[in-house]
């Protein structure tokens, strides 16, 4: 491949630019730059070249993240961009944009045109796909799996809590036999000290850092990072981003809020999960309260970072979604500003889990019909935070399409559903009817499935 020159690198450019660029002048129509530019540590210490794909190029247990730069696998997907093809480990991208929809992803990665990504890094690659000048730019790393709470949308890879209770209360839920599931999933970040190391040897080419979890802000490295970062000075260079579930702002008595983030202002992100308020929050965030929430908010957003709303739709805050899109659309703004301080953006997620997805509500036409009313009571006026239109749209459609697997007497994914919101509440003392009641005629459709049908099931 030609050299790309540097006039294609502006600073001034916008991502969708810097890609437009690429395709016009070089062809590259099928390029990402991640396997250039970033790392993402998951679950059990495995890397790859970012969050949407599973084909890892290491394991951090055994391999420097260095060596990891050039493993067989790293080299041979750049060497694929290289050549204008498109590798199957980013399936999720390709299918993405197939579907007509952009992939925020690969257009980010290519176009981050606050570094100098395609003058400096593709022209340091051999066509083998080695890479001769490591220099790691965007990290995307799973600090910790500690967690506090026990979100049902979540598993034991990503929260101790869960981890600790998983054959109790979460295997049925997920489909697993409680008898005979056993979890493995320690906490697979003992430590992030080997990653901060990382940072700090790499520090002069780092332009952001994604700091997840679990709950970041309970992990003594993140407070460890921070402190480094801002004794070097680089509080405004560095980019930081973070997602907590709102409930913790100290460690050791230090507080994240007043100590680091109003050093970092609008150079930190932090996106905040909330998945509705009052007993249905609690819920759904097995340890979530609405008073700290509320105040870790109002204290975050006051820093001066910026803060963004993640909001993830299930079945059981999908009946009345628009009662917290109501709050979110009162506090957030799409041009995040606001005469006092700044806004946050809003953004729109869905759990996958089988478990828990809205279509669990197809086994009682009433309950997807409130479901669907709910979304278009969403769906009344443009002043949406971020992409929600489109979202809300693609939520509805997705509700609108036929799908056999979730109606009578297929029952293996109601038995499931039913089976764990007991093994749930009998373990944690709560009552799905009363704290979520608009899910009580699923949960009594669930006592009726005929045991001959449960014996199938059980196998």
């Amino acid at each position: 491949m030609a050299k790309i020159p540097k006039h294609l690198k502006q600073k001034n450019m916008t991502d969708k630019q810097v890609h437009e660029k690429l395709v016009e002048e070089f062809g590259l129509s099928n390029f990402c730059a991640s396997p250039w530019n970033s790392l993402h540590e998951g679950p059990r210490g495995l890397v790859s070249t970012c969050c949407k794909t599973r084909q890892p190029i290491g394991w951090s247990g055994k391999q420097t993240f260095e060596e990891m730069y050039n493993s067989d696998h790293a080299k041979d997907v750049r060497a694929a961009f290289l050549r204008n093809e498109r590798h199957p480990q980013c399936t999720a991208c390709w299918a993405q944009e197939e579907n007509g929809e952009t992939s925020l992803n690969r257009l980010h990665s290519s176009g981050m045109s606050t570094v100098p990504v395609i003058t400096d890094l593709v022209n340091n690659t051999d066509p083998d796909g080695t890479l001769h000048k490591h220099k790691p730019q965007w990290l995307d790393f799973l600090w910790t799996s500690k967690c506090n709470m026990a979100c049902l949308g979540c598993t034991p890879e990503l929260s101790s809590t869960i981890n600790d209770n998983y054959k109790r209360e979460y295997a049925v839920l997920n489909g697993h036999n409680p008898d005979t599931y056993h979890s493995n999933m320690t906490n697979w970040v003992n430590g992030s000290k080997h990653k901060v190391d990382y940072v700090l040897r790499n520090i002069d080419s780092i332009h952001a850092i994604h700091l997840n979890g679990g709950e970041p802000f309970m992990a003594e490295e993140t407070y460890e990072l921070l402190e480094e970062l801002l004794k070097r000075g680089l509080n405004q260079r560095v980019h930081i981003w973070s997602h907590t579930n709102g409930s913790i702002t100290k460690y050791k008595g230090v507080d994240i809020i007043d100590k680091y983030l109003v050093y970092w202002g609008d150079n930190a992100s932090i996106t905040m999960s909330n998945d509705g308020f009052g007993s249905t929050g609690e819920y759904i965030r097995y340890g979530y309260k609405d008073k700290k929430w509320l105040n870790t908010y109002r204290r975050i957003n006051e820093s001066g970072v910026q803060l963004s709303i993640q909001t993830c739709w299930n079945i059981f805050n999908a009946p009345n979604i628009h009662e917290l899109g109501e709050w979110l659309m009162d506090n957030c703004s799409p041009n995040n500003q606001s005469a006092r301080y700044k806004k946050p953006n809003g953004s729109l997620t869905i759990w996958t889990n089988n478990t828990t997805q809205p279509k669990m509500s197809y086994y009682i036409p009433e309950l997807r019909e409130q479901c669907l009313d709910s979304l278009r009571q969403l769906d009344i006026t443009g002043n949406h935070p971020g992409n929600w239109k489109d979202t809300i749209k693609r939520w509805q459609n997705w509700l609108l399409k036929e799908d056999n697997q979730y109606e009578a007497p297929k029952y293996d994914k109601l038995y499931h559903w039913f089976n764990g919101v007991k093994q749930l509440d009998l373990a944690r003392g709560t009552d799905l009817c009363t704290d979520v009641p608009h899910l009580r005629g699923l949960y009594e459709l669930g006592k009726e499935i005929p045991d001959d049908y449960q014996a199938k099931i059980k196998g």
